[in-house]
């Protein structure tokens, strides 16, 4: 084999290793933008769902831990304290069930990196609904069944400002909008019995202290799960009841 044809083979081998590392680096910087993107739209999700569980459980710690109600929602109290205090707890329950109505209807992963973490973020979902809704801890109050925490989501669900294609297609409405809808009869019928429960809590909250407690406990998982860190919620206002 004489010189000149040694030559091409070895520039043909190098130009074939060449087009094989271009390909192997491009596959791989698809793989990593299609990772990007996932996580990014995860966060979307995992971002509202984690602030709302965490404001609800804080509310409920208020509630049961630091006399909330009786200072802003009982008798002596303000009527724009007390009206706020019950309209705005509302919303915070409301809050949490959107998000997790959103999250069923967008069939989304929260952790596309993780299907244990994923498994166990689900497992912990359930969890939340079951205390919401068990009929074997406390009384009746607050008790809020499954079909009737879909409902509560769902009539906080608002289409997504501009959404692309493959972006989330359902959002929350906001405080002041939640607010504006209570006179609604359609929303009134889910909320108006959690009210009537809130206002009778007011004066004393024992009767739900029970529920109220393994409520809370599992909301603290559910942060713990999304937000070990605590890097993105107040390590600080994670105490059990």
């Amino acid at each position: 084999m004489d010189g000149p044809t040694i030559a091409t083979m070895v520039a043909a081998g190098i130009a074939a290793a060449a087009a094989l590392l271009s390909a192997w680096y491009a596959q791989r910087s698809e793989r990593a933008r299609h990772a990007s993107a996932a996580e990014d739209l995860a966060s979307r999700f995992r971002e509202p769902l984690l602030q709302s569980a965490f404001n609800l459980q804080t509310r409920i710690y208020n509630i049961v831990r630091m006399n909330f109600f009786a200072k802003f929602a009982g008798d002596a109290a303000r009527p724009s304290d007390r009206s706020y205090t019950l309209d705005n707890t509302l919303y915070l329950i409301g809050q949490y069930l959107c998000w997790v109505e959103i999250l069923r209807r967008e069939s989304q992963f929260l952790d596309p990196r993780s299907q244990a973490r994923e498994r166990a973020v689900a497992d912990q979902l359930e969890r939340v609904r079951d205390a919401l809704a068990s009929s074997t801890v406390g009384g009746p109050e607050l008790r809020i069944f499954r079909g009737q925490q879909r409902a509560i989501g769902e009539m906080l669900l608002i289409p997504a400002a501009g959404s692309a294609p493959g972006w989330p297609k359902w959002d929350c409405m906001g405080y002041a909008q939640f607010v504006e809808q209570q006179g609604l009869e359609r929303v009134a019928r889910w909320f108006a019995p959690l009210r009537l429960d809130l206002e009778q809590l007011s004066g004393d909250p024992s009767p739900a202290r029970a529920r109220l407690t393994m409520v809370q406990h599992e909301l603290l998982r559910l942060v713990e799960l999304l937000d070990p860190e605590a890097s993105r919620t107040s390590g600080r206002l994670r105490e059990r009841l």
